[in-house]
């Protein structure tokens, strides 16, 4: 019997099996990844106002819309799409299923419509499990997982590969991206802002479009844009809603800079002052972890809420309270040293149409940049020019508050502003009756 013959009629080693050596078949990779990052998966249910018009009425009601969410901070902070939370007036956040599930109201801390990526907030005993974030490139043809709330229905698994790099795609919220993952895993309606998975289990995407007209065609945006949209939009300083008044050294975690009659003033806080914690968080770490720590600290504060905070100020060490302030009422008095509150009047001046919007002066601070402008609690604040450029008509404080959140101190305004000169609640541009006129002009140089 020949050599070759011999060899082939020898008995081959049989490749290994699971049962074989004791294992479970069923426990592959897929189950191990789900199994590992099923806690860090969040059903998302939100209320959003939708308008009913009739023939006679028009009501607003309540409507139901769900979608997905994963965590990606211990301290509570997950991500999802945009538009899975845009305009909900409530946000419930569920982890895993049945009657004893975890339930928790969730806020959006900040969001980046463009980007259709929202950073959410819970309160809660944690830490909350969370998922790792890859930082390998995704492969073409490698294995994915998805996990999601598909069409209400809570951690739904499906499987695929990635079939797609580099996709441009256009969505249904009309959103236009360069460079999403495609994938056959099937991602349905309530699957947006939930995880897609590498083998590992680390996030390789946030899964967000589907192609209706296709079958097994959805689209993720990748981890490492991710990343970057959550360091330099979503965990940035100037997506808080709360107004604090002091400016920290994220470095050193020292105080800059106090608004005089802030809430940081007026509890107490100075410059030079080394923030320890930060309601109820201690700020401390290396490699920008006490800066990180202290941006989701500082971005979930909500406005009217009691904030505790500790410092050290030379040797010793202090603990105080401030009351945050709403972002739009702190910026106009930070710039300006006022509050404005919009108001409707059908009276002023002439040609105007009746029940138009006017910026009406609610407080001025002592010695703020409002009151070295003469304006007064009642002035009804009505065009800013910069320069040379237009007259603006300022309809609404928050229109007013970004325009100015973006000027340079010290830069000056022409104004022109109303006063009820007679108190007759009818503000004239010129009394036909009298050589006087109820119109003022200005100019407001900001802090």
């Amino acid at each position: 019997m020949s050599g070759l013959l011999l060899a082939l009629l020898s008995p081959v080693a049989s490749p290994s099996v699971p049962w074989q050596e004791g294992g479970d078949p069923r426990r592959t990779p897929v189950v191990e990844v789900v199994e590992r990052v099923r806690p860090a998966v969040v059903s998302i249910t939100t209320n959003i106002p939708v308008v009913q018009q009739d023939l006679f009425f028009r009501r607003v009601v309540q409507a139901q819309s769900s979608g997905t969410g994963v965590m990606v901070y211990e301290d509570g902070f997950l991500i999802t799409n945009f538009h899975v939370v845009r305009d909900a007036t409530s946000i419930e956040v569920r982890f895993d299923e049945g009657d004893d599930a975890a339930v928790y109201q969730a806020v959006t801390v900040s969001s980046n419509p463009d980007e259709d990526l929202a950073l959410l907030k819970i309160e809660g005993d944690g830490p909350f499990p969370v998922v790792s974030l890859t930082s390998e490139e995704p492969i073409l043809g490698e294995p994915v997982v998805a996990i999601g709330n598909a069409y209400g229905r809570s951690h739904t698994v499906s499987t695929g590969i990635v079939s797609g790099l580099h996709r441009k795609v256009d969505t249904p919220e009309g959103l236009h991206f360069e460079n999403l993952i495609q994938t056959d895993a099937s991602i349905n309606p309530g699957n947006s802002g939930g995880p897609l998975l590498n083998i590992h289990g680390e996030l390789l995407g946030i899964n967000t479009a589907m192609q209706n007209t296709a079958e097994n065609i959805g689209f993720a945006i990748p981890v490492e844009h991710v990343k970057l949209v959550l360091s330099e939009h979503l965990l940035a300083l100037g997506q808080a809603r709360a107004w604090l008044g002091f400016d920290l050294d994220e470095e050193t975690m020292r105080v800059r800079s106090v608004v005089p009659g802030s809430p940081g003033e007026l509890a107490g806080m100075q410059v030079g002052d080394k923030l320890l914690a930060l309601n109820g968080q201690l700020l401390h770490g290396v490699d920008g972890e006490a800066r990180d720590v202290y941006r989701r600290v500082r971005l979930a504060i909500q406005p009217e809420a009691t904030v505790p905070f500790k410092i050290r100020r030379g040797t010793q060490e202090f603990e105080f309270d401030l009351v945050a302030w709403n972002k739009i009422d702190g910026i106009l008095f930070e710039r300006l040293g006022l509050g404005l509150d919009t108001v409707r009047l059908r009276t002023v001046g002439f040609g105007r149409r009746g029940g138009e919007a006017y910026l009406s002066v609610k407080y001025v601070q002592p010695d703020g940049p409002a009151e070295r402008a003469g304006l007064e609690v009642g002035d009804l604040l009505w065009t800013l020019q910069r320069g040379s450029g237009k007259e603006t008509w300022f309809q609404s404080p928050y229109d007013l508050a970004l325009q100015l959140a973006r000027l340079p101190s010290g830069e000056e305004l022409k104004m022109q502003l109303w006063r009820d000169v007679d108190g007759d609640q009818i503000f004239m541009e010129k009394d036909p009756a009298s050589d006087y006129s109820e119109l003022f002009r200005g100019a407001l140089r900001l802090r």
